[in-house]
């Protein structure tokens, strides 16, 4: 074989590779570049959001700008929810009509559940409803197992401050019948890590060989009202939820099933919202959250730790560097939410003392024997009595007869008179009749000083500062004056 041979049977070689790879298609290149474009351009989103809001990033302007929307509320109508009140853990908080969670294979009578849709700009679904009452609980697993959803949140305790917030909906040793439903745990519930438990839950209806597998997330250091103080645990359960959900519906639940819940929730909404808009605000996600969920986020904290997850999140998916800016709002965020937990805990702990005081004061009572009571009534009775005959009725200025008010009339006002040290009456001079009439005329335009403390915006706080520095010069220059001269005669 010579050269030339073997270099046509290499080019023939190469040739019959090349007609029988797959060639990349022009149109497929461009959509790859696109889609790397895009994913870059909502990085770059992120990115710049971000150091907008850690720029300017104030608890104080942030609690402000909740404080200036706490109260909006959409034009949603609710008469649904109000006429099932036996069926709502609250009797103010109500599910808009439009989105609320509609039981599948029920009748139209009994197709309520306390639950909303919360439906995110890209499709996909939460659902966020309230934590079951014992008249709900074989509504909740109805929903759960027609909706298909893999994952439950349980953003509350079952009991907080001696108080219901959840009732128990599946049982950690053996398998209740809730309803149509047997609901039992085959996967012992274990700590991911503090403070987020998991649990493996399967629900099988009667009658029907199908098992539906449920993981029960649980997130146990959550107050109501307030936030906590490290966002990083939060961040990996919503990535674990996620990953876990299979793209079917989430179901997230605290008491109400506004608070915690939305904010659980607006995790998810603001990531979708600021990557397509930098300069998407919080107010605005919070409308839209509120849409969906009414009086969705219920507390100053939580809307600040919103902010703080979201930066959080980002941080966690590479997208902007932990920096000081960052570790200094994070500071003054946990500062700010041990004081406020303590405050509550505080009123909390108060509570509870009175309510035991009045239980000690119920049993009390129960030990006393018939008799015992009976006299003590009569005492109390009889003590009620003797203070309403000691009380003397205010005393009324006679009538003056009509001759008198007439002769009172043509005098002219009364005229005041001084006694001198003899003790013999003379008469007031001009000047004391002006400074009686001077008082007079104070004490009727007297009013009850009424001071209301409002919260201050850092502008409102600065021209407060401004004044008190004005009114400190003042009084340093006026005792400047009164001082005496070192320098002066004797």
């Amino acid at each position: 074989m010579n050269e030339n041979d073997g270099k046509n049977s290499a080019e023939k070689h190469n040739n019959s590779q090349d007609e029988g790879s797959i060639q990349p298609d022009k149109t497929q290149l461009d959509d790859v570049a696109d889609d790397a474009e895009k994913k870059s351009e909502k990085s770059s989103n992120c990115m710049i959001w971000s150091q907008n809001v850690l720029k300017k990033a104030k608890i104080s302007n942030m609690t402000r700008e909740f404080r200036n929307n706490k109260e909006y509320k959409p034009n949603v109508t609710t008469s649904i929810s109000e006429k099932m009140m036996d069926k709502n853990r609250y009797r103010h908080i109500f599910c808009g009509d439009d989105n609320r969670v509609v039981l599948k294979e029920r009748d139209p009578s009994n197709d309520y559940i306390h639950a909303s849709w919360m439906v995110m700009p890209d499709g996909f679904q939460f659902i966020s409803t309230q934590g079951p009452i014992k008249n709900t609980i074989a509504d909740f697993w109805h929903m759960v197992y027609t909706e298909k959803c893999h994952v439950i949140v349980m953003l509350c305790q079952y009991i907080e401050e001696d108080q219901e917030k959840c009732q128990r909906y599946f049982s950690d040793t053996s398998e209740k019948e809730y309803g149509d439903y047997r609901v039992k745990v085959v996967e012992k519930t274990v700590e991911l890590w503090n403070p987020v438990k998991v649990t493996g839950i399967q629900v099988q209806k009667k009658n029907c060989p199908t098992k539906h597998m449920v993981y029960h997330y649980f997130y146990y250091d959550w107050h109501d009202q307030v936030a906590p103080l490290d966002p990083a645990p939060m961040i990996k359960m919503y990535k674990a939820v996620l990953n876990k959900s299979s793209s079917k519906p989430i179901v997230v639940h605290c008491s109400a099933g506004v608070g915690r819940t939305s904010t659980f929730v607006g995790i998810y909404l603001s990531q979708i919202m600021i990557r397509e808009n930098s300069s998407v605000d919080m107010v605005e996600i919070l409308k839209r959250l509120r849409t969906m969920r009414l009086g969705a986020v219920q507390s100053q904290l939580q809307y600040v730790y919103l902010v703080v997850l979201m930066i959080e999140l980002f941080i966690d998916d590479k997208i902007i560097k932990r920096n000081a800016n960052y570790e200094s709002l994070l500071k003054k965020y946990a500062d700010v939410t041990r004081k406020v937990t303590a405050a509550i805990m505080e009123e909390e702990e108060k509570r509870r003392q009175r309510k035991k005081r009045e239980e000690e004061k119920e049993k009390e009572q129960e030990k006393e024997s018939p008799a015992t009571k009976e006299e003590k009534k009569k005492e109390n009775g009889l003590k009620t009595n003797r203070q309403r005959d000691n009380r003397e009725a205010p005393s009324k200025p006679p009538r003056k007869n009509p001759e008198e008010l007439a002769r009172s009339k043509l005098q002219g006002p009364r005229k005041l008179t001084l006694k001198n040290r003899d003790g013999n009456a003379e008469e007031p001079t001009a000047k004391d009749n002006e400074e009686r009439s001077t008082a007079e005329d104070k004490s009727k335009n007297r009013q009850k000083s009424v001071y209301v403390k409002m919260p201050l915006s850092s502008k409102e706080k600065g021209s407060k500062h401004e004044r008190a520095k004005q009114g400190a010069r003042k009084n340093a220059a006026r005792k400047a004056k009164k001082k005496p001269s070192v320098t002066g005669n004797y």
